[in-house]
């Protein structure tokens, strides 16, 4: 029911740019020079456009988003915001405020501000209330003028552990004790954009590196973040070469496991397939794809030559979605009807009560009965967004003898798919179901990350 929201007494609301308003929000330029770094920093302070930076640099990290979008037209600047995976948009700037946001950030990044059209890419890290973040500026010359992507980032993870990405306990042991396992592959693997890289690095956080001698075998060029008990050996694919290049030596010093975001070609494959059978070593490997099942066949797929190696090695696959979590504090609770139940496979008396967003109303609904304009009240927890936060919904496949058989015999998603469930095997979607049954998620959530994008 739509009501009027109470006004505080003496309440008065001040434009964002007066004085003495202005976030306090600390911008570390990557310069060397401490005198350059401040002569920087007094520039861009005596800039016009400098309160509109602050301000858009400050809301966004209020809003908890994870990306800054800013596209540049002749008729100005539309900005949107990404939040908990979902574009929002943010009122547009005329190009000459948005002209001279782009500048500030171009120069807190030692960046050319001049050139609107190469690719320009800096790490700008950011302090606000206390909190340091990492800006991942990068700006691209288009066609309609320029597109800025700044990906924001905590300088520290806040995601350590599996129980934080929302896997359940019962899970959490299954994948240590095949993470833990000599002798074998495990496979890592998630659609784009559905969190692969955090969950590579919680997984190997989960693994028992203080026994065993993990070494990690990685591109220059990805970037990828240092961990505890695991020594980083890398190689450099601009200039050649590839895994092999430190490989080989490595063996020699007898590693336990070893780390490869990419297998690379078909020879570094046939290799680890080998130490993994014949030298009871481990390796640990990730993929992009849709499901468990067809994590492995693409692998198989790509490595044509070790295909029947890799089944073999391989003890288990992880795959996983995205999703929003409810705001606790305005989910709302709605009891189910028993045919909603039978759909979902949830026996009768098993769930008394499932959860859904609250979702204000658009502004032209916010009327009351004579047409006269309503505040609604606003969670201040979610911002009316109706979710808070985001867990990933995952899928374990653990493989035995009748599982190996069938990605052999027939590797065929549905043909395997239809083994492992023999087996106890849970799709994404039963996982998605438990998720939904314990107020995690919502079933609109469940349907708009599962359902297939229309060809």
């Amino acid at each position: 029911m739509l009501r009027r929201k109470n006004k505080k007494a003496g309440g008065k609301s001040t434009g964002g740019n007066a004085e003495g308003t202005l976030p306090k929000i600390e911008f570390k330029p990557p310069i060397a020079d401490k005198q350059q770094e401040q002569g920087v920093l007094i520039a861009c302070r005596g800039m016009p456009q400098w309160p509109a930076a602050l301000q858009l640099a400050a809301q966004a990290i209020k809003s908890r988003a994870e990306q800054i979008l800013l596209d540049f037209t002749a008729q100005g600047v539309a900005v949107r915001i990404r939040v908990d995976g979902i574009w929002e948009s943010l009122p547009p700037m005329d190009r000459p405020t948005g002209d001279g946001v782009l500048v500030i950030f171009k120069k807190l990044c030692d960046l050319n501000p001049n050139d609107r059209r190469s690719k320009q890419h800096a790490v700008l890290p950011v302090k606000y209330k206390g909190v340091d973040w990492l800006f991942d500026f990068v700006s691209q010359g288009v066609p309609t003028g320029e597109r800025v992507l700044i990906r924001i980032e905590p300088k520290k993870p806040v995601l350590t552990t599996l129980a934080d990405l929302g896997m359940r306990q019962k899970m959490q042991e299954q994948l240590r004790n095949l993470l833990n396992a000599s002798g074998h592959m495990f496979l890592f693997s998630a659609p784009p954009g559905h969190g692969l890289p955090t969950t590579w690095r919680v997984g190997l956080e989960a693994a028992d590196r203080f026994v065993r001698d993990f070494h990690s075998i990685e591109d220059v060029h990805l970037n990828e973040p240092e961990l505890i008990n695991i020594t980083k050996h890398t190689f450099d694919s601009a200039a050649g070469e590839t895994p092999l290049t430190v490989l080989k030596s490595l063996l020699l010093k007898q590693p336990d496991v070893l780390v490869l975001p990419d297998l690379v070609d078909g020879e570094v494959c046939k290799l680890m397939c080998e130490e993994a059978l014949e030298e009871g070593r481990s390796f640990m490997t990730r993929i992009h794809a849709d499901s468990a099942v067809q994590a492995l066949i693409k692998l198989m797929a790509r490595f044509k030559g070790s295909a029947r190696e890799l089944v073999k090695a391989c003890n288990g696959v992880l795959n996983q979605r995205l999703v929003r979590r409810l705001c606790l504090e305005c989910r709302q609770p709605f009891q189910p009807s028993p045919q909603l139940l039978q759909k979902l496979g949830i026996p009768p008396g098993r769930v008394q009560v499932l959860y859904q967003p609250t979702i204000p109303p658009p502004p032209e609904q916010r009327v009351d009965a004579n047409g006269r304009p309503l505040e609604i009240e606003i969670c201040g927890k979610c911002g009316g967004r109706g979710y808070y936060g985001r867990a990933a919904i995952f899928e374990l496949l653990v493989l035995n003898d009748d599982i190996r058989k069938a990605f052999l015999n027939d590797p065929r998603p549905a043909s395997v798919l239809a083994v492992a469930r023999k087996h106890g095997f849970l799709t994404l979607q039963e996982e998605a179901i438990l998720a939904v049954a314990t107020g995690m998620t919502s079933l609109q959530e469940i349907q708009r990350v599962l359902t297939p994008p229309k060809k």
